[in-house]
């Protein structure tokens, strides 16, 4: 009587972690370079800050980490407060749910809030990082995806990058949801998507970008039902976390009512930012904000160079336009300008393309200076202005 050896199953934990190191290997240069970033930009925010006579702890934990905090500590245990006029008073229904979501499970083993919010930030930067290797590629070649990776983390609103903020999740988030859109990954897209959208507001950017990238495959009668499921998943957690303060607040618009009345960041338009350019070019506004006005601007050339570079799939065309005129049209906190425009990731690519023909020598100095120059901005802001990054 013979004996049958039963074949061994495969590990598939094994297996799991060599597809995941062999799809990571090629992005570690980029990542090294990334994580080399946030360790400069550490070291001069510390000079800045004892040179300003403030505390290092305090200035990379200050303004909206607060409310991260709150809400990772406590939840949403604000109904919406209202001043003598009627008016909703500044409240974290305002802030949305991932991020402290995620820092309250660090929170568990004992861990303070403010330092989760800064470990989920720092980790969701290198995912973030990731995607960008893997968007410049697939653009331009390995160069450009390394530069894209750096660029965004040497900007001159990137500060928020080393603190408890939203921008390194969201576009953690988005970069893969654009990735996956390049993929006809549609579920995928769809499902990263509605995360997104308990991240941040502008999630809408990324619905529409979606939205397109569904229409042009349904008329091309592509991917079957897939391109109907992306779109109609793309929207539900944006639309959920509205409900749900609308529920809070007692009325449908609540959200938006909080934003306009309490934050006043409303939208207008763009009225502000042109009033802001025009005080510029009279002389009328400090050096902070001329700083923040050229940025503007040169956005804004970047923005429509990078029409020009037709690698890029048109669905971050429109994910990016998006982005631009929500950080352009909104009505208030000029300040955060360069940091709204954070997440306008196509922005880097004209300028990656740039730094990918010069010489490498070129392209160290050019990233070098840049991140010493955005560490000691943001951190300037943040000290001396004494205003939100």
């Amino acid at each position: 009587m013979s004996e049958t050896t039963a074949e061994p199953l495969p590990a598939a934990p094994a297996t799991l972690r060599r597809r995941v190191w062999h799809a990571l290997r090629p992005a570690l240069p980029a990542l090294t370079a990334f994580y080399a970033v946030q360790v400069v930009s550490y070291l001069v925010i510390a000079l800045v800050a004892e040179r300003a006579g403030a505390s290092f702890t305090e200035l990379v934990g200050s303004y909206d980490v607060h409310w991260y905090a709150e809400i990772a500590e406590h939840g949403y245990r604000q109904d919406v407060p209202l001043d003598e006029h009627g008016n909703p008073e500044p409240v974290s229904l305002a802030f949305f749910p991932l991020l402290p979501g995620l820092a309250s499970v660090f929170g568990l083993f004992g861990m303070p809030a403010a330092a989760a919010l800064l470990l989920v930030s720092l980790l969701a930067g290198g995912i973030a990082a990731w995607g960008l290797h893997e968007f410049g590629i697939r653009i331009a070649g390995p160069r450009v995806g390394n530069l894209m990776a750096v660029l965004w983390a040497v900007a001159p609103g990137a500060i928020v990058l080393r603190m408890g903020y939203s921008e390194s999740l969201f576009v953690a988030l988005a970069v893969w949801t654009l990735l996956a859109l390049e993929r006809r990954q549609w579920l995928a897209a769809g499902g990263l998507t509605l995360v997104a959208g308990l991240s941040r507001s502008t999630a809408v950017a990324l619905i529409a970008a979606v939205g397109v990238a569904a229409l042009i495959a349904i008329a091309g009668r592509r991917d079957g039902w897939r391109p109907w499921a992306g779109a109609l998943l793309a929207p539900l957690g944006l639309v959920a976390y509205l409900l749900y303060v609308g529920w809070r607040g007692g009325r449908l618009d609540a959200w938006f009512w909080i934003q306009d009345h309490a934050w006043h960041m409303g939208f207008d338009g763009g009225e502000l930012t042109r009033i802001t350019l025009g005080r510029v070019l009279a002389g009328d506004e400090p050096a902070w904000s001329v700083v923040l006005a050229a940025v503007v601007v040169l956005s804004v050339g970047l923005l429509v160079a990078s029409w020009f570079v037709r690698s890029i799939p048109l669905p971050a065309h429109v994910y990016t336009a998006v982005m631009m005129a929500s950080a352009l049209g909104t009505g208030a906190f000029w300040n955060c300008r360069a940091r709204f425009l954070l997440p306008a990731i196509t922005l880097a690519v004209p300028v990656a393309f740039v730094l990918a023909r010069a010489p490498r020598w070129v392209s160290a100095v050019v990233v070098s200076l840049a991140c010493v120059g955005g560490a000691w901005w943001g951190a300037h802001l943040l000290a001396y202005a004494e205003l939100n990054p």
